[in-house]
């Protein structure tokens, strides 16, 4: 044996002994912490005044350790791993219902296409006031949903009300549910494709290649993905996604963590479905998370499209699910993801305690495949920022509530309109009337802190009238005229109307579709894909 070799077995040897030597150290240390929390576990149950549930102190005992670390590592029981199976499975047992909460009521947003709730008759609007003998009243959204929610082949009952009827009672047999992840899909003009992607999980690749071929055979020259509010899901849907744009064996995301499982690298694995001659642009806001930010990100450092909107959200985690029984599961953050250029997406300062210390590099300036630079300071910046305009108050609050939808269903019911829709003056007057009617508290922000001021000063304003005449002052600048403020608000008001009574006629996608002459993010989108010399040169700095 020579010496080089007996010299390379003698390090192996050494560093198996070295790994050996940590893993026993760190076991010990598990070992004898844990002795500590089992102690503790027995003392509370066997000496505390009171009678304890042992499954839920040993559930809070769990939460309280993961509420350390930070917000996305979780303990799931029973029915609240019903997002990691849609995610997983891509369905669920259900009547195939779209909620929302308008106007403190759980009401219809849409019917699924085919399920139960179409098939039965229930409408977009419909409140929603029972869910068998449970009033809705009583729950919040998500313990309405999980009522709803069930086993394929078993029955609930709804009851339904309905503007101008009578309370119905729907009694509905679930069915599988196949989530839709693809909310839309077509040609915004002659050469525009437009996509919009409202999740990732196991149907996203499947929905995201038929939309890309059908734009394909419509000889789309530009496509536009809008991922804004997607917050993300499988990895893997992501990876699945970029490989239909890029070239083959190219690094669109790597994953980094204390385990040699969570040491992995993902390249693009076949030929790019969509030409690379069309052009890209891909939408995002701070609503956009995790697999939305591997796709954009991926995009931008590859230098195959732009990004256009606003900065995205920034979680960058890597969580596995570790199945621990039939009806428990841990989620745990387990690495972190990075993009083609190195950037770590994830934004800093996401622990919550100081159980665990933050281990990323300090490197903040990194560079795209053409040498822009990019900078890694938590989530996508956009090549193209467009600022968006706040929503003005009467607007806002009307929206906040719901009444741009609850107007559009009953004006709908009344008039029975065809989609595309145009808001009339009549209909303006209405809602002004409508808005009336609810007697809207626009609550302005700063209204809470001057009734506490007032309160504190009511005294000092009796005897002096300089404190008065200020309070005064800032009393009638929040104390606005509400016909004042719809006549201001006009547009926006016209514009959120026309939304929502698009989507009451249409659903959705008509919905999207009337967005499209004037959101101002896919306008930027439209105008830099039209122009070839804005689009290659911001992807190209060698071409300035």
């Amino acid at each position: 044996m020579t010496k080089n070799i007996k010299r390379t077995l003698l390090i192996g040897a050494a560093l198996l002994m070295i790994v050996s030597v940590a893993r026993s150290d760190l076991y010990k240390e598990i070992s004898s912490n844990w002795r500590l929390v089992y102690e503790v576990y027995k003392r509370v149950m066997t000496d505390y005044a009171e009678k304890i549930d042992p499954k839920k102190l040993a559930s809070a005992g769990i939460n309280g350790m993961l509420a350390e670390l930070d917000p996305y590592s979780v303990f799931l029981v029973n029915d609240d791993r019903h997002q990691l199976n849609v995610l997983t499975k891509g369905n669920y047992g259900g009547v195939g219902i779209q909620l929302s909460v308008r106007n403190d009521s759980l009401t219809v947003i849409a019917p699924m296409d085919d399920s139960p709730a179409q098939r039965a008759g229930i409408m977009t609007g419909d409140r929603i006031i029972a869910v068998d003998d449970y009033l809705t009243s009583e729950m919040n959204m998500d313990e309405a949903a999980e009522k709803i929610r069930g086993a394929k082949g078993t029955k609930v009952n709804l009851t339904i009300r309905r503007w101008g009827e009578d309370d119905l009672i729907y009694s509905l047999t679930r069915s599988m549910i196949t989530v839709k992840d693809v909310s839309y899909s077509g040609m915004i003009n002659n050469n525009t494709g437009y996509v919009r992607l409202g999740r990732f999980s196991r149907n996203s690749s499947g929905e995201m290649r038929k939309a890309l071929r059908s734009l394909a055979n419509q000889e789309a020259e530009n496509i536009i993905l809008d991922l804004r509010g997607n917050p993300g899901g499988l990895m893997d849907a992501a990876v699945k996604i970029v490989d239909m744009f890029v070239e083959k064996d190219v690094d669109i995301v790597s994953m980094s963590g204390r385990t040699d499982a969570s040491e992995r690298s993902f390249k693009s694995e076949t030929p790019p479905l969509i030409d690379p001659s069309v052009r890209l642009a891909v939408l995002i806001d701070g609503g956009s998370a995790s697999a939305s930010e591997i796709v954009a990100g991926a995009v931008q450092d590859l230098d195959r499209g732009i990004v256009v909107g606003n900065n995205s959200f920034g979680k960058g985690l890597v969580q596995t699910a570790f199945q621990l029984d039939n009806t428990r599961t841990l989620k745990m953050t387990t690495a972190k993801y990075y993009i083609p250029s190195g950037r770590l997406i994830q934004k800093p300062d996401y622990l919550r305690g100081d159980v665990a210390s933050d281990a990323a590099g300090d490197d903040s300036v990194f560079t795209t495949n053409n040498g822009r630079t990019v900078i890694s300071s938590g989530g996508i910046k956009p090549d193209f920022i467009v600022e968006q305009d706040r929503i003005p108050s009467l607007t806002r609050e009307a929206w906040r509530r719901g009444l741009f939808f609850q107007f559009s269903s009953r004006y709908q019911k009344e008039n029975n309109l065809t989609f595309p829709v145009t808001i009339t003056d009549g209909m303006l007057l209405d809602f002004n009337d409508f808005l009336d009617a609810k007697n809207i508290n626009l609550n302005s922000e700063g209204q809470k802190e001057l009734d506490k001021l007032e309160e504190i000063l009511s005294d000092a304003a009796d005897s002096d009238k300089r404190i008065e005449h200020s309070l005064s002052v800032l009393r009638n600048y929040y104390t606005s005229d509400r016909s004042q403020l719809f006549q201001e608000e006009i547009d926006e008001i016209r514009l959120m109307l026309e939304r929502d009574m698009s989507w009451v006629i249409g659903g959705l996608s008509a919905r999207i579709e009337s967005s499209f002459d004037d959101d101002p993010v896919i306008l930027k989108a439209l105008h830099v894909l039209s122009d070839q010399v804005a689009y290659v040169s911001t992807l190209d700095p060698s071409m300035n």
